[in-house]
Parts: structure tokens; C-alpha cells; sequence
């Protein structure tokens, strides 16, 4: 699932951004930890734990791999290292497909910089835990288990104060299934005039295939 590497990677791949960092353990738990506090992330760590608790009540509600799910947790915005600002400018270099909305929104890319960075730098080659990870937000047309498992997870443990406005029905629709929780909280957004723009391709997309699928 994973291999090691020296955390210098992350400066060398990011153009010499003044990232703080230290001996790679090989324990992503641990190693995400240092990494986030060290670069005064401490409320992201906060976060991306609670999402990886999260994402394993899910796993065992769904019968899915619980190390997966946690390790999705720990790492899907691991980006937050990243001004976004970088990441556009990433994803220009690289010939990404850019959205309208990522373009104005560059933030946006945060979960497919969080799978360069897991990819990259922790080593992880897993697909079902890089394709969780890469659409956590937007979510994607025929998504696996784990890709909504951890999009919902990443909903209701939100980074904000209180439960989210959303929290009761997600919830509902988790007791019936991933599709019913993910579909939920899409319409929940869309109802309520909640998305930063018009949606990203692959929102959109997302959302014809559970109303065509459930």
C-alpha cells in the first residue's frame, strides 16, 4: 500500500515552499500528525481525524476495510499544506483538466493535490484509497463505496462549530444506503443555493448517476 520516502519530496515537488519537515516513520498516521503541527495545521489535523473516525463507522456499517477508510480519513486534505494559488498553478503545469469553477475557486483542488501528495510523497498506491481521496468534494459519475464512504464521512464530521445544517438528513439517508447519504447532502446543497458556483462537471455528473442509479 505504501512505500517509504524522505519527506523532502514534499519541498522538492512544490518549488521550495517553506514546508517544515522531518523523518518519514512509514506510519501515515503519525507522519500525517507531525507534518500538519509542524506547519501550524493543527486544526486541519483536528479534522482529518475526526473524518477518519468517522469513515471507519461507515466501514463497519458497510462492510468495507476499515484501514482504507481510516487511512482516507488521515489523508485527504493533506493538501492543506499547499496555498492554492500552488495548486492551480500545479495543475496549469501539469495539463490538468481545470473546471470553471476550480479556476475560480483554486481551493478547489485540494483533493486532487491531496492524491499527488499521497501518491508522491507517503507512497500510497492504492487506487481505492486515491480515488477516495482525488473526489472527496465533488464526488464522481459510478463512484466506488469508498469514494462515497469518505465523501460522507468528510460531511459529517465538518471542520466548522456545531453539527452541520445538513447533518439530519445525511445521517437518514446513511441508515439506507452510500448512495441515499451521498445523494442527500448533494441535494441539500443545490436546494439550498450552498455551492460556491455553478457545480463542477464532476459534481454534476455525480448527481445524475445516484438519481439514475438508486
Amino acid at each position: 500500500m505504501q512505500k517509504q520516502k524522505n519527506w523532502n519530496m514534499i519541498n522538492a515537488s512544490w518549488g521550495g515552499l517553506n514546508i517544515l519537515t522531518h523523518n518519514f516513520t512509514g506510519d501515515i498516521k503519525a507522519d500525517v500528525k507531525s507534518l500538519l503541527y509542524a506547519n501550524g495545521k493543527e486544526k486541519t489535523y483536528i479534522h482529518v481525524k475526526s473524518v477518519a473516525e468517522m469513515n471507519m463507522k461507515i466501514a463497519a456499517q458497510y462492510g468495507l476495510d476499515e484501514n482504507i477508510c481510516e487511512l482516507c480519513g488521515y489523508l485527504h486534505d493533506i493538501s492543506a499544506l499547499i496555498p492554492p494559488k500552488e495548486m492551480l498553478s500545479h495543475a496549469v503545469n501539469h495539463a490538468w483538466y481545470i473546471d470553471e469553477c476550480e479556476r475560480k475557486y483554486p481551493f478547489l483542488l485540494h483533493q486532487r493535490i491531496s492524491v499527488v501528495i499521497s501518491r508522491e510523497d507517503f507512497g500510497v498506491t492504492d487506487e481505492r484509497i486515491l480515488s477516495a481521496i482525488g473526489h472527496h468534494t465533488t464526488l464522481k459519475a459510478n463512484p466506488s463505496a469508498y469514494d462515497m464512504a469518505v465523501f460522507v464521512a468528510d460531511k459529517l464530521a465538518w471542520d466548522q462549530e456545531g453539527a452541520p445544517p445538513f447533518f439530519t438528513a445525511v445521517h437518514e439517508g446513511l441508515s439506507h444506503s452510500l448512495e441515499a447519504a451521498s445523494l442527500a447532502y448533494m441535494n441539500y446543497m443545490v436546494e439550498n443555493k450552498l455551492l460556491l458556483s455553478h457545480p463542477h462537471k464532476w459534481w454534476s455528473e455525480a448527481t445524475n448517476w445516484l438519481e439514475t442509479n438508486m
